[in-house]
């Protein structure tokens, strides 16, 4: 499997296997420089970091940011959002992909994703997109978008939604590996 879906499925993963998972990934795909991060089996209280500011946070929420946080130094992009019915508006994004694109987290929380979007963006990537918002369902697509300063890029994306308690979709995970131009 490739790391960029490995990582989607170990923040899906159950509480407790969270950890378990990123180890057995940061070995399988020799990954540097990058200690095993630590989950409680407790629902995530640790306080939101300076630049987190929502005081509605779900207790869902914060765990999924604390994972993403936790993986802020892998090799890939990670975007988590909102549900499709608010636009999907970025809530975290790892620090790896800030720095790639150039974007700060405050320039970003909020936001649709599009905002990455090329003026030339493949079509038929982008209703690929919009079909598995409406259909809560995985994909990935070849993407050309651009940074901050408007460099493109070209990035393999795969987007996978997270489903709450009862069954909808309480948020989405994407996941960003750099491809040639």
């Amino acid at each position: 499997m490739t790391l960029r879906r490995d990582v989607l499925a170990a923040i899906d993963a159950d509480r407790g296997a969270f950890r378990t998972r990123v180890s057995a990934l940061i070995d399988e795909h020799d990954i540097d420089a990058v200690s095993v991060p630590t989950e409680s089996d407790s629902p995530a209280v640790s306080a939101p970091a300076a630049s987190d500011h929502p005081a509605d946070r779900t207790e869902r929420e914060a765990v999924l940011v604390d994972r993403v946080r936790a993986l802020d130094d892998f090799p890939l992009g990670l975007t988590l959002t909102g549900p499709a019915y608010r636009d999907t508006p970025v809530v975290y994004v790892n620090r790896w992909f800030r720095e790639w694109t150039g974007y700060a987290l405050d320039e970003l929380r909020g936001r649709n994703p599009r905002l990455f979007q090329a003026p030339d963006a493949d079509a038929d990537a982008r209703a690929d997109f919009r079909e598995a918002l409406s259909t809560w369902s995985t994909v990935t697509v070849e993407l050309r978008n651009r940074r901050r300063d408007g460099t493109p890029f070209a990035s393999r994306v795969s987007l996978r939604p997270l489903f709450g308690d009862a069954g909808t979709v309480t948020h989405w995970i994407a996941a960003q590996e750099p491809e040639p131009l």
